[in-house]
């Protein structure tokens, strides 16, 4: 990004940030950009003791060599960290201010700096002896200033007129020149206590975000070893507020990503799921337009450009000379008149022509073979007791598949775990579903099955606008009642829409009668040795159009 860009991007810090002057907040923004990114900026850098800290403070987290592997060639994540540390730089100066212990004592410098001398005459001794309270009298001599103020004092103006005629004096008085010389060493020794009590907590508030941002940026790394290259646009899983995920969340993504690696037809069943609605053509009709121009030149008697011609008319202005005659002798122009009265005078008609311009619309259509965007599906795992062991194991590496190619591909999949009641997770939104898709990882199968909640959801699902056009797939043993009536109506009446309902059984044994509920079912052992490549023909098949045997 130029420098337009990135004041575009970052303005609501830089012109409210609350935080030093707008030209520093602006100076910090292009210097933590130029940071991460290492584009360099020429700006005039501020002069300030506690930015210049704070810049030397930031310093540990740009010492982490995963803040440049994370963000190089990654915008959205570089603006991403870059607002979290705005974000904790107000959060901090805030803090520090609300917190200062030497507040009151600046407030009480801030009305005595502006106090005029005139009133420095009555209350000068609550001056001397507030400083003797907060000072040595090694940082400043109250004596030596109560024993100038003592002398000097009986001059200073008494009124406001006379403290007016006094300020009109280029030079000062005596007792001006004293007062400024301890207003200046006060300030001086409380602007020192203060930027001390400010780079003490600073210190200490950028030791726990910077061990924050040490340990989120491994995790971030971690996170993006085990989804990449499965997840192009990784910024969006960078969130500083939700705080740090758990170590065993990230051990157990680990071991499924180590299980998907060995058993490859698992990718092969989630990428041959995808592409089943993928395959479908549809015809999308255009409309266009044609303009046909004319120009052509036309009449227009208003134009006196030539003469047209002769005509009968009572305009004296046109009539010919002849017409006129008649008017010359007395025994003619009775005729005249007659003539003028009739509209018969010969008279000239003038015309002219003029471009006219007319337009004609002819409109056609085109129709065009479309190829349908990846379609949504609904995945529907039994986490009853009765799924146990492998088919539990099955269950969840192809949940964890489908999570994958899901990011990938930006699709939107619905997860929904069942037993005697369910549990949802929307799994192409990992960065807000990584605790609950952890959760399902390491859950026990457990439990009674009732497949009509999980069905009712996912009937519910696809009324949404995301999901009208998705597929449903059901992995269970299918050891269960049968469905309800009510529920098959409404299946039935989405089948008519197009939407496909499978079956996944891993079980010898299933209820037929719900089986027959579905448009596909496979039904394997979950101990035959390469189910999942066996399952994943069987996909192949389908989407070529091939019946399975």
């Amino acid at each position: 990004m130029n420098k337009s860009e990135i004041k575009k991007e970052f303005e609501q810090f830089i012109e409210f940030g609350h935080v030093f002057d707008r030209q520093t907040r602006l100076f910090l923004v292009y210097f933590l950009y130029s940071k991460i990114t290492g584009e360099a900026f020429e700006e005039e850098e501020p002069e300030s003791d506690y930015f210049n800290y704070l810049q030397d403070s930031l310093q540990k987290i740009f010492e982490n060599d995963n803040l440049y592997k994370a963000t190089k060639g990654n915008e959205v994540l570089t603006k991403e960290i870059i607002n979290d540390i705005l974000k904790w730089v107000r959060r901090t100066d805030k803090k520090i201010k609300e917190e200062n212990p030497f507040y009151q004592e600046w407030k009480s410098f801030e009305a005595w700096a502006h106090k005029p001398t005139f009133l420095w005459k009555v209350n000068w001794y609550d001056a001397i002896n507030l400083l003797k309270k907060e000072y040595a009298r090694e940082e400043i001599d109250t004596q030596f200033y109560t024993e100038k103020l003592k002398k000097l004092l009986p001059q200073a103006p008494s009124n406001v007129e006379e403290q007016k005629k006094a300020d009109q004096l280029k030079s000062k008085s005596d007792i001006d020149l004293i007062i400024d010389d301890l207003l200046a060493q006060w300030d001086a020794l409380l602007t020192a206590k203060i930027l001390a009590y400010q780079l003490q907590q600073l210190e200490e508030e950028m030791e726990g975000f910077s061990n924050l941002m040490e340990k989120k940026l491994d995790e971030y790394t971690q996170l993006m070893d085990i989804v990449s290259p499965f997840a192009e646009d990784a910024g969006r899983y960078w969130d500083m507020s939700r705080g740090l995920w758990q170590d065993t969340g990230f051990s157990i993504l680990e071991k499924y990503r180590e299980m998907l690696k060995e058993e490859k037809g698992i990718q092969e069943l989630a990428d041959m799921l995808g592409k089943m609605r993928e395959a479908q053509i549809e015809l999308e009709e255009e409309i266009y337009e044609d303009v046909i121009v004319k120009k052509e030149w036309v009449k227009n008697l208003a134009l006196r450009e030539d003469i047209g011609g002769i005509k009968g008319s009572n305009d004296i202005s046109r009539v010919l000379p002849s017409e006129a005659a008649y008017l010359a002798d007395q025994d003619t122009s009775t005729a005249f008149y007659q003539k003028f009265a009739d509209h018969s005078l010969l008279s000239f008609y003038y015309e002219g022509k003029e471009m006219k311009t007319s337009d004609r619309f002819n409109y056609y259509s085109v129709q065009k073979q479309k190829q349908k965007e990846k379609g949504p599906f609904i995945l529907c795992i039994d986490t009853s007791g009765s799924m146990h062991g492998k088919p539990a194991q099955i269950a969840k590496v192809l949940a964890f598949a489908i999570m994958k190619m899901a990011s990938k591909e930006n699709r939107k999949c619905y997860l929904i775990n069942f037993s005697i009641g369910i549990k949802t997770i929307q799994l192409n939104d990992i960065a807000n579903s990584l605790d609950k898709i952890v959760e399902f990882l390491q859950m026990s199968f457990d439990g009674g099955t009732d497949v009509g909640p999980a069905l009712s959801e996912a009937l519910e699902v696809l009324q949404t606008h995301d999901y009208q056009e998705a597929d449903v797939l059901m992995v269970s043993d299918f050891v269960m009642f049968k469905i309800r009536e009510d529920l098959l109506k409404k299946i039935k009446q989405e089948q008519y829409k197009d939407t496909k309902f499978h079956s996944l059984t891993l079980n010898k044994k299933a209820n037929l009668e719900v089986l027959q509920a579905f448009d596909n079912s496979w039904a394997y052992d979950p101990e035959q040795k390469d189910i999942i490549k066996l399952l994943a023909e069987d996909l192949h098949k389908l989407s070529e159009g091939k019946s399975i045997a």
